[in-house]
């Protein structure tokens, strides 16, 4: 039996899967849901609130090595790493940060603006995020984020293609292309611009019912006015039903262009009940894509005409 999901069972966990390995924590969230009508959750002492859709969330204290934990008829078993040794100087200097470099493939200077182009004469890169044996942030149902990622991105595709543009994806399937792979499709195809589809969770000893937030992470400035662009639209369309964290400075490799101009949309948190229905919302992920497509129309300053899909407004 699959240790990731306990089928049969009238609880589930979805996080952390059995037998998993974590780094030290004394803390972790578990995630996880229920099935016929269990709503009387204790875990470690505590009541657990359930979701009239059998979703719940909690955290859970654990130590060093292996770990237990029991719900209800479900259990998981998991380990946690060692504590990293305390320095032995006080008020050592922590070691400095990794320094990135651009891509390697990447020209030093950046592609000149689509401004004045045909949307047919500009081509976008929609890549969804992990796929294959990366799975991504998991949901309480164990819904795994590389799957919503992959339906946001081909409605953004659709919605896209409706407004003329060309679009590469990275992938349309279940795949794992290889990270520094993504960006470099960009390259391959002579990409104007590249837009990467995520869906959040926070740090595995940080409560996920306090995350939940839209935001669209940038490296440069090209990519900045992409991104910006990008969570105008967005935060529009959520409104006030979702916290917008802006655009984010965001050291990531497929962020790390200075030719094409890179960003990466992380939608919402998938790691709350709430999070979890709204995000595998057909009606919504629609909406979401067509706010990032009108982003990027308003950036791309492409011109219309004769049989070009028309700008939104102009429908």
């Amino acid at each position: 039996m699959n240790g990731f999901i306990l089928a049969m069972a009238a609880v589930s966990i979805a996080f952390p899967r059995d037998g998993q390995q974590l780094p030290y924590v004394e803390r972790c969230y578990l995630l996880g849901s229920t099935s016929g009508g269990e709503t009387n959750l204790v875990i470690q002492g505590r009541g657990v609130a359930v979701h009239e859709k059998g979703g719940w969330v909690t955290m859970v204290d654990v130590k060093e090595g292996t770990n237990v934990v029991s719900v209800g008829d479900a259990s998981v078993s998991f380990t946690v790493g060692r504590k990293p040794k305390a320095a032995k100087q006080a008020g050592a200097a922590k070691p400095a940060e990794k320094k990135y470099s651009k891509l390697p493939y990447a020209a030093d200077k950046p592609k000149k603006h689509p401004k004045g182009r045909r949307p047919g004469e500009i081509t976008v890169v929609v890549d969804p995020g992990h796929g294959g044996s990366d799975t991504g942030a998991w949901s309480p149902h164990g819904l795994n984020e590389k799957d919503v990622n992959l339906m946001v991105a081909k409605a953004l595709k659709a919605a896209l293609e409706a407004r003329g543009y060309k679009v590469v994806m990275t992938r349309e399937d279940d795949s794992f292309p290889k990270l520094y792979d993504r960006p470099k499709v960009a390259h391959g195809c002579g990409a104007d611009a590249f837009i990467s589809i995520h869906h959040n969770a926070p740090p595995l000893d940080k409560d996920p019912r306090q995350f939940r937030y839209h935001a669209i992470y940038a490296w440069n400035d090209i990519g900045v006015n992409l991104a910006t662009a990008i969570n105008k639209r967005v935060a529009a369309m959520f409104g006030d039903s979702l916290v917008n964290n802006g655009v984010p400075h965001a050291n990531f490799a497929v962020t790390r262009n200075p030719e094409i101009p890179s960003c990466l949309v992380e939608v919402d948190f998938i790691s709350t009940p709430e999070g979890e229905i709204d995000c595998w919302d057909r009606a919504r992920q629609k909406k979401v894509a067509e706010a990032i497509a009108a982003g990027f129309d308003d950036w791309s300053g492409a011109v219309r005409g004769g049989n070009d899909a028309k700008k939104e407004g102009e429908k």
